[in-house]
Parts: structure tokens; C-alpha cells; sequence
């Protein structure tokens, strides 16, 4: 009996099928013919061939849908339900232990000493596989902990496209390129060197955020997956706010914590006019940075004021943000933060406002996300307390890809 193939097999099959039936078709268009009758024969048993690979490729995948969970019965991870058994002191199920356990495993690269009692991966997709290449199988039945994805949705950086890495372990640097030399030369003039210069850029290595949130002991207990996930959106939104809160920061911080963005500025604060917007723009066309994930970021009184500020004195240009006020300022998006910072500039009178390419700025996390239940600081109140630690670093990879201001 021939040996069942792999799916990885089947489609290499298919894959030289379709070449063998590419062959057939382009040999009677190069001819200018009807397909003859072998050709149309072949081209039929091509045809049901790969009908019946689609067919056992289906069926390989629904078989390692079914084994392929290292979960029992085909639990999933829960997050309500690792923080209940850590509150009640019982041991976790085997869904919520094979993450824990990879979480540890993946935060001991950052963190050094006593952990948490919960060690969560940002993103998981460690073990859910459906059977090995030597079976039938391939990687299926991926688990993300969905925690990244409710923390994007929190991030208002990561709406503009700044770079989010999660996972990381050691230090990262990003190298600055200063860029090429060219120039015209005889015909049989040797030619310069052309190489530009990279540049060590940045070393961002991380750093411990520390956040907490309360959550009420009778919506651990409920059984509901909306529950599961208004426990992660709270979690998240914590990290969230800490995370831009420092990325906006104007305050000088210690070693341990990342300089935001308009610690070192110092400029007068202006009024929000359509010239003062423009002039940042081109501040960016200048530097050569006038491309990529271009957005504005500023705070919510800015946008406010920029609805119903007009471009010019007769009206006609229509207003600041543009769309009908649905987030665009000269055809770029505009987004809002509290986390901007107020009382900037030099008299602490305006807001701040940010305008760049947003792919020249880098979010980073280190290792998993550590929580710590702490079921008695909050108990008179039928509280529980969960304490987060997770190690970030951020910055600008380019500073020329950003124009910053405080406008009124």
C-alpha cells in the first residue's frame, strides 16, 4: 500500500500539476490551435487530479484541527481563568499551565529573579500544531492570546504605523544610512566610491513598566467570553496608556525609563493655522521624509480647534481638518491622544502636536507580560488587584522623519 502523502507533498503536486497544464495551454496559444485531442485528455486528468488533492488536503487539515490543541478536550487559553486560579490558590488548568510555562520560558531572556505568578506571552503560538511533517501535517490551529491585538487597538501609534516588535530578547539598534555618493566622471575616469556610511544608531534595551487595574471578583467568576475579553481590553489599556504616555513625554526621567518625544523641546508655542500646519509638512519635505506612514498625532483640544478653524479668511478653503471632519489635515490622518502632552513650549501655553513618518518609530517589548494577583489590597471593595510588569523601550530610528510643535 502506497504511503499516505503529507500535506506539504500533496501541494508540491499540485504545484507541478498546474506547471504541466501551464505547459500544455502556452504551447497551443504560442501555435495559434485548438487544444488536440491528447492535450484535451491530459488537460481532464490534470483536472481531476488536483480536485482530488484539494479533497485530501481538506480532510489532513480537519484531522489536525482535531489532535492538534496541546489542550485538553480542546480548551482554550483563558485569561479569567489563570487569574481566578492563582486568586483561589488552585492549580491551573493544562490550557492555561502550557502558556504560563511558555510565557516563563520566554520572559526568563529579560527578567532576572522572582517572577509573577502569571507569565503571558503577548502572542502565542507555541505548541498548537496538528501533527508532525513526517504525518500529514503543518503548523494549524494557531492560538494567538490575543492580548497584541486589543494593546494595538489601545495604541494610538500603532494606528499611525509606527513599528510595534513584541517578543524581543537582547538589545536592539537601529543603524542610521547617511546615503550614497554619486557623480558624473569621464569615460575612462575611475569612479568614486560610491558608498554611504551606516551609522550605530540608538541602542534600545528594556525597560521594566509597572501598571495595575482593579477587576471585581464577580466578573472573574462569569463564565463569558465578552467577560474574557473585557479583561484583556482592561489590561491592555493600562499598558496602552503608560506606553504613550512616555512616548509623548516632555519630562526627563531616570536611565531606567525611555525620553519622550518632547523632552528636549523648547520652541514658542503658535497658533493653529493652516500656514503653521504646512510649515510643518514641509519641514519633513526638506529632510527628505516626506514619505512612508505619514500622520499627524495631537491632542484632542487641537483637533477640536481644527474643526472649526477655517484655512483662510473668506471661508473657502473650508476647514483645517478636512473629510467632513473625519480625521484628515491635508489629506493625512489625524489622530488624537490625551497622552500628548499640555503646557509646552516655551511660555507652557500649548498643546502638542506631532507630524512624521511614523514608520521611523519604534515600540518595543521584551520578553512576556508578568502579572501578579493580589486578591487583599482591594478586598473590602470586591476588588481584585492585578499587578502588570513588561519590559519596553521606544524612540525615533530617524529624527528628521518628524516635525514637532505646541500650537493654541
Amino acid at each position: 500500500m502506497a504511503k499516505e502523502k503529507s500535506i506539504t507533498e500533496l501541494r508540491d503536486e499540485k504545484k507541478q500539476l498546474a506547471a504541466q497544464a501551464q505547459g500544455i495551454i502556452d504551447g497551443a496559444r504560442n501555435e495559434q490551435r485548438q487544444f488536440n485531442d491528447s492535450e484535451n485528455s491530459e488537460l481532464g486528468k490534470i483536472q481531476v487530479r488536483m480536485a482530488e488533492i484539494n479533497l485530501e488536503i481538506a480532510s489532513h487539515e480537519e484531522e489536525n484541527r482535531g489532535k492538534g490543541t496541546p489542550h485538553a478536550k480542546g480548551e482554550r487559553f483563558s485569561l479569567r481563568r489563570a487569574i481566578l486560579a492563582s486568586m483561589n490558590r488552585t492549580e491551573q488548568r493544562d490550557a492555561e499551565a502550557a502558556v504560563i510555562e511558555e510565557g516563563a520560558r520566554l520572559h526568563r531572556s529579560v527578567a532576572s529573579g522572582t517572577c509573577g505568578e502569571l507569565i503571558i506571552p503577548l502572542e502565542s503560538r507555541a505548541a498548537f500544531y496538528g501533527g508532525t511533517e513526517g504525518e500529514k501535517g503543518v503548523v494549524v490551529d494557531t492560538d494567538q492570546m490575543e492580548m497584541l491585538l486589543p494593546l494595538q487597538a489601545n495604541l494610538v501609534l500603532s494606528k499611525a504605523g509606527a513599528r510595534i516588535m513584541t517578543g524581543l530578547v537582547g538589545n536592539i539598534t537601529w543603524p542610521k544610512y547617511t546615503g550614497s555618493t554619486v557623480a558624473w566622471a569621464d569615460e575612462a575616469a575611475n569612479a568614486p566610491d560610491g558608498a554611504g556610511e551606516f551609522q550605530k544608531g540608538t541602542v534600545h534595551s528594556p525597560k521594566r513598566l509597572t501598571a495595575y487595574v482593579d477587576i471585581s471578583k464577580q466578573l472573574l467568576i462569569q463564565e463569558n467570553m465578552s467577560v474574557e475579553g473585557l479583561i484583556r481590553q482592561t489590561l491592555a489599556q493600562a499598558i496602552a496608556q503608560k506606553v504613550e504616555a512616555t512616548a509623548f513625554g516632555k519630562h526627563e526621567h531616570a536611565n531606567n525609563t525611555p525620553d519622550g518625544m518632547f523632552l528636549s523641546f523648547s520652541e514658542a508655542s503658535v497658533d493653529l493655522t493652516w500656514a503653521e500646519i504646512v510649515k510643518m509638512e514641509t519641514k519633513a519635505d526638506v529632510a527628505n521624509a516626506l514619505f512612508g506612514n505619514l500622520a499627524y498625532i495631537m491632542h484632542p483640544t487641537l483637533i477640536g480647534k481644527a474643526k472649526t478653524k477655517v484655512k483662510d479668511a473668506s471661508g473657502a478653503g473650508g476647514f483645517i481638518i478636512g473629510e467632513n471632519g473625519m480625521g484628515y489635515i491635508n489629506g493625512y490622518r489625524a489622530f488624537r491622544t490625551t497622552n500628548m502632552p499640555t503646557e509646552v513650549g516655551s511660555e507652557s501655553d500649548g498643546s502638542g502636536i506631532v507630524f512624521g513618518n511614523w514608520f521611523d518609530y519604534f515600540v518595543g517589548q521584551w520578553g512576556a507580560i508578568d502579572m501578579t494577583v493580589d486578591p487583599y489590597t482591594q478586598a473590602n471593595r470586591g476588588l481584585v488587584r492585578i499587578v502588570v510588569n513588561s519590559y519596553w523601550d521606544m524612540g525615533k530610528i530617524r529624527d528628521e522623519s518628524f516635525s514637532i510643535a505646541a500650537m493654541k
